[in-house]
Formats: C-alpha cells, sequence, structure tokens
C-alpha cells in the first residue's frame, strides 16, 4: 500500500521569517506506520518547496497512492481541503485523511465543507493512524470504522465520530522516522544551519483560556531524558542538525527531569543548540540552575509573557505578574540565554495607548527579541466563547498571528496593525546597534543572525504579509483580503454563538473531543527520590492574590521554594502526577472539585506517575472541623489555617516535610475527635 503525507503549501508571514521549519507530525506518524509494517511511504512537503497545486497533481498522477494524509492547524484548513480534493480528482480511490488540531474539534464543519474527505483522525495521531490504516489495508475500513477509536467520518451524509483514543501513555514508545525528511531544506536562518522540532513531552497542565493544546493531548507525559537524547543524537549524527527547537508546550514544568535531560545532553557532548517555550514562573524557579542549562546548548527562550497589562494576563489566566516577566528576562540574559517576549495584540480593549506600552515594556525589559502576536480566536478555545459576538471574520485562513481578526472597540484593525508594525521598526532598529555591543560572543552572531532573518523577510515582504500593506503616495493602505463571504452580520454571529460548530464539551476538563478525563491506571514508571537542598512546594490555590502572597511570601523564607502553582483541582491534579514537589500546598475550597475527591485523585495519579508522591498541606479556616477529619482520612498529611501569619505557615511545611505530618495547634483543640493524618 502506497501512502503519501503531505505538508499543505500554506504561507502567513509567521514564524517561516526563521526558516524552513521541518514538519514533525510526518516523522512521528511516518515512524508508527514503519514500526506497524507499512513500508511504501513518501512525504511531500509542499509548504517548504512553494509546491503549488499543478505540480502537486503531476507528482500524485506520478506516485498513484492509495492513502493521502494531510494535516491541518486553522489557518491551513482550506489548503488542506483543497489538497484532498486535488488527492481525489487524481486518485478517485485513495482515501483522503486528515488530522491536526482543527479538524480534531472542528470535524462536523469540515466534512460538511470537505465531504470528500473520507476520515479525519482526532488528537493524538499515532496510533489512532496505525489502526485506522491496518483497516484499510485489509479492505475493512467501512466494516471497522465504528469501533476505530478516534476518528470520525461520513456515513449516509451523517457525521460519524467514535470516541477519542486514549493518549498514548508511555512517550518512550514513539519511533520517529526522520529519514523521510529532506534535510537541505530546513535551514535554521539565525545560525545557518539545519534545524529539527522534536517533541520531549505532550500536554500542559495549565489552561490559558486562548489556547487548546492542554485539551488536545489531554494528558502531561514527557519522555524519559535518555530516549530522548538519544533521538537527538540520531538527528545530529545521522541527519547533521545544529539546533533543534522542542515542540513542547511545557518541557521545563518537571524541574528534575528536565535538569537531568541537560545533564544528558552535555555528557554526550553533541555539539548541539537548542531553544525552547516555556513559561515565566518556571524561569524564576529555576534561577540557579540556568548556568548549567545554558552550559547544555540552551542558548533560546521563547516566554508566554502575553499581556502588557494585568488585567489582560489576569483575562488569559496567564497565572503570572508583569513584574515577573520582567525579572525573568533579567535572568534569561545574565546567563547569555536569548530572552524572547511575547505580547498578544488585538484583543477588544486594544488602544494606541496599550500597544505603545507593549514597546515600552519590551524596552523596559531589555528583551533580546520580541514579537507582538495578533489574538487568534481559534474558534473552539475557551475565550473565543466569551469574544464570539465580535469575532464577526471566519475566514480562518488568516487566523495565522499576523492578522487582527477581531476590531477593538476604538480602533480599526488597520491602525491594529500599523501600530504593531511601528513597533516591529522601533524595537529593532535599537536592537541593530545593540547586537553589535553583546560580550557574549556566540550570542552576539546569534542575535544578528535574527536580525539577518528579520531584514530578509522584511525586504522579500514575507515578514507579517508585508505585501498586504500599500504605501499610496503619503498614505498606507492596508489590504487584509479576507474572504467576504465568512464574514459574518452580527445575526449571525448570535446564531454561531448558539449552534458552535466546535466540539467543545471538553472545556473545564482536561480531555479531547468529548472523551471522559482518563484517570485509569497506567504502567509502572521508576520512581527515583530527588534529594533537594531547598523544600519544593507546589501551591494550588484559586483566589489570585492569596496565591501570589503565598508564592511572594513562602519563597522569602529559607529553605523554601515555590516550584509551580495551579489554580484549580484539574489543574493541580495534573501538576502533582508532572513534576516532583515535598509539599502540595492546597486550598480546603477548590472551584472546580471537592477537596476530598482532589486529594484521593492526587494519591492515585502520583502512584501512577514517576513522581515520588508529595506531602498535602491543606489551608483551612477555624469552621471546617469535618472537612480536615475527612481530607486526612483522604491521604492528607497535615492542616494549618488559611490566614496564618507566614512564619507559621512555613514552620508547618517544614515540619511537614521532616515529621511527615503537622496539625495547626490553633485548630487541633476544636477538634471533636483526635485525628491521624492519612
Amino acid at each position: 500500500m502506497r501512502i503519501m503525507l503531505i505538508q499543505p503549501n500554506y504561507h502567513s508571514g509567521g514564524a517561516e521569517i526563521a526558516g524552513n521549519w521541518p514538519a514533525s507530525w510526518a516523522p512521528y506518524v511516518g515512524g508508527a506506520l514503519k514500526t506497524a509494517g507499512f513500508t511504501d511511504i513518501e512525504f511531500i512537503d509542499a509548504m517548504s518547496n512553494f509546491i503549488e497545486d499543478d505540480e502537486l497533481a503531476k507528482i500524485l498522477q506520478d506516485r498513484q497512492p492509495d492513502v493521502v494524509l494531510a494535516t491541518a492547524i486553522t489557518p491551513m484548513i482550506y489548503k488542506s481541503q483543497s489538497t484532498l480534493k486535488l488527492v481525489k480528482q487524481i486518485c478517485p480511490n485513495a482515501k483522503a485523511i486528515m488530522g491536526g488540531v482543527h479538524p480534531t474539534y472542528m470535524y462536523r464543519e469540515v466534512l460538511s465543507e470537505a465531504p470528500w474527505v473520507d476520515y479525519i483522525i482526532r488528537g493524538e495521531g499515532e496510533e489512532v493512524t496505525v489502526n485506522l490504516l491496518k483497516a484499510i489495508a485489509n479492505g475493512t475500513d467501512k466494516i471497522d470504522r465504528q469501533t476505530i477509536l478516534g476518528i470520525a467520518f461520513l456515513e449516509e451524509e451523517k457525521v460519524v465520530a467514535t470516541p477519542a483514543h486514549p493518549p498514548i501513555k508511555d512517550l518512550n514508545t514513539l519511533t520517529p522516522d526522520w529519514s523521510l525528511l529532506d534535510w537541505d531544506k530546513y535551514i535554521y536562518t539565525p545560525l545557518n544551519t539545519r534545524v529539527a522540532v522534536p517533541n520531549y513531552s505532550r500536554g500542559c497542565p495549565f489552561r490559558c483560556r486562548f489556547c487548546c493544546q492542554w485539551k488536545f493531548w489531554r494528558k502531561y507525559r514527557s519522555r524519559s531524558p535518555k530516549h530522548f537524547v538519544d533521538e537527538i543524537e540520531t538527528l545530529v549524527k545521522e541527519h547533521k542538525i545544529g539546533f533543534f527547537i522542542l515542540a513542547d508546550e511545557e518541557p521545563t514544568i518537571n524541574k528534575s527531569r528536565f535538569m537531568a535531560l541537560c545533564n544528558e545532553l552535555i555528557d554526550r557532548n553533541l555539539g548541539v543548540h537548542w531553544g525552547i517555550n516555556t513559561r515565566v514562573t518556571d524561569i524564576l524557579r529555576d534561577e540557579k540552575e540556568l548556568p548549567l542549562y545554558r552550559k547544555a546548548g540552551l542558548v533560546h527562550v521563547s516566554l508566554g509573557t502575553e499581556a502588557a497589562a494585568q488585567l489582560n494576563l489576569n483575562l488569559f489566566r496567564k497565572e503570572t505578574t508583569i513584574a515577573d516577566n520582567k525579572k525573568a528576562v533579567q535572568l534569561l540574559r545574565k546567563n547569555r540565554i536569548l530572552a524572547e517576549v511575547q505580547f498578544i495584540m488585538g484583543l477588544p480593549n486594544e488602544t494606541p495607548e496599550t500597544i505603545e506600552e507593549s514597546y515600552r515594556m519590551a524596552r523596559d525589559w531589555k528583551a533580546d527579541m520580541t514579537n507582538w502576536n495578533m489574538y487568534t480566536p481559534w474558534p473552539f478555545s475557551e475565550l473565543f466563547q466569551d469574544l464570539a459576538d465580535k469575532v464577526e471574520i471566519r475566514d480562518y485562513s488568516h487566523y495565522n498571528f499576523v492578522t487582527p481578526i477581531i476590531k477593538p472597540d476604538n480602533m480599526t484593525r488597520e491602525d491594529v496593525l500599523k501600530g504593531v508594525l511601528r513597533n516591529y521598526a522601533r524595537f529593532y532598529s535599537w536592537k541593530f546597534l545593540e547586537y553589535w555591543l553583546e560580550k557574549d560572543p556566540f550570542k552576539r552572531r546569534y542575535l544578528l543572525g535574527c536580525l539577518w532573518a528579520f531584514v530578509k523577510t522584511t525586504f522579500n515582504k514575507r515578514f507579517y504579509n508585508l505585501s498586504r500593506v500599500k504605501q499610496k503616495g503619503l498614505h498606507t493602505e492596508v489590504e487584509f483580503g479576507f474572504d467576504e463571504s465568512k464574514i459574518l452580520s452580527a445575526e449571525q454571529m448570535a446564531q454561531f454563538k448558539q449552534n458552535i460548530p466546535a466540539d467543545i464539551d471538553s472545556i473545564g476538563t482536561i480531555s479531547a473531543c468529548g472523551a471522559p478525563n482518563d484517570l485509569s491506571e497506567c504502567d509502572n514508571y521508576t520512581k527515583i527520590q530527588q534529594k533537594h537542598d531547598i523544600i519544593q512546594v507546589a501551591v494550588i490555590e484559586d483566589e489570585e492574590e492569596t496565591r501570589l502572597n503565598l508564592r511572594k511570601n513562602l519563597r522569602s523564607q529559607p529553605g523554601i521554594e515555590v516550584a509551580s502553582e495551579a489554580t484549580n483541582a484539574e489543574t493541580g491534579l495534573v501538576l502533582l502526577e508532572s513534576i516532583d514537589v515535598d509539599i502540595a500546598v492546597v486550598d480546603s475550597t477548590l472551584p472546580d472539585m471537592n477537596l476530598v475527591k482532589f486529594i484521593r485523585m492526587a494519591r492515585k495519579v502520583q502512584g501512577n506517575s514517576y513522581v515520588i508522591p508529595s506531602k498535602i498541606l491543606v489551608l483551612v479556616t477555624p469552621d471546617q472541623e469535618s472537612i480536615i477529619s475527612e481530607a486526612l482520612e483522604a491521604g492528607a498529611n497535615g492542616f494549618c489555617l488559611k490566614d496564618a501569619p507566614i512564619q507559621k505557615l512555613a514552620n508547618a511545611v517544614q515540619t511537614l516535610y521532616h515529621q511527615g505530618s503537622y496539625q495547626d495547634p490553633a485548630i487541633t483543640p476544636l477538634m471533636l475527635t483526635p485525628i491521624t493524618p492519612g
């Protein structure tokens, strides 16, 4: 059976400014297929090679594939649909299959618009693709498809979606086939070297409201550091890559495992540099470890700073502060790591003043690089549902981070774009001088390479899709090129809000496509006790002011570090399943789960994870005697008054860490019966 994987020929003027990026889904899915026994697999990167439809038609005519798989993020969806339509025109008997984030949630709309698509793969693709293609190879897919988990299709003109496939339990079973790629095509402009985008972990325990990755991957998992660095060694030695970017949403969440990854890279001395995206709070947590990260080759960190105003940080549910953002940038620069910050622009409250403030903030923080990204309202994200009555542009081809989709209340889209482009021009004009003054030779070369990427793509107008900006005398006009048929009236927007086309049944849970939150028994992991010089604490508290005070005050106490935070039980469970912490400080009233249930679930997920179970300290009020008793019976190790002075809370943490239990003496006398920690 001849299998063809296609990356559709879509371009936006965003991340491509740094070079051509390999489509990592192809090696991972292709490798899974090869491991399952499929041998005739070819990857066509129409995007990196700018393959137009007439050329692609000739390739299809020549190869005559039996199965074609194409991917689709939201702005790529129309091109992916038309690519598979072309497949059906040239090879009518071929099975046309689509995967990716957008069709995972929008399969109803996709199948309605593109009925020529035979199957949609929903969620994590490797195991689902193998199961589906085995049925196709056997000629039984139409008989078996109702039982194949994680797919959607049309049957008698009705959309059928099978239950979601479980997440892959062990990412060490991934077998990517990187030989599918033509590596000469993937050059990272700043360093003029081959670039790869491998997966170290998948998933994210944080639930930023504009994002959907935490729902797509459903469960946070990571590979063993050794297994992952084995893959990096293959990429370096067999494919000559010199730089890699982790595809992960949150690679640093598990500090001990990330440090183990760094040490593995140092031990192997592969001479490769790399970059990551991560959270500000992790950089603050790892202040002392940043020299180790740099020694391991980490040279570029993109921070999800997102907003120049605390109001928008709260709206996004970022769980960070403006002050945190500035300090994280300073720490990275101090350790010779390039600090890149991101701002999300174009929300309804955008004004010329907020755009200007983001520029001043980038300059004040002394960020090495800054990106101003237009808010892209993924139609399956939580924030989209709140703003749906303001999103009249439903032309998904422009949902690309460089086009203002929402019209702000007090600005035009054109003025938003002009303001952002002005920020870029001013910021990098300063950097043209500052980069030359960088003392570290490697970082100076890298920064100048980044500047060259900006200059190069500005001249050819690929950067930020500058070709749409027209200079007419002294007047600048912007031609966005929206498809007029996809601009909704107020009445249509109201109707769409009532009849949401996305499968978003999973909002508020860590699941995908209506599937239940899977906390079933999983493979046993090797548990390694980590010895900490400082007590590592996770704070699980939904009240923002209380959470920020706990972070600040606990960190001020000697021997205590706040390793991470969560704002609800669902996210807290993923944290405790994913990272090594000594003490979990948990509010007794969580917004989404009963405390006793949370503690029982925490004990279950930690028992099935690779982390050492943490001790749980519950923050209570004096009138919660029954809750205290039940919590301790469920597995909590201690309790302390929620409004206790910080010195007392620090003592509770230290006592619990050293002795295994703690009972606040201010509450214990009020208990009617003696209690024993679980």
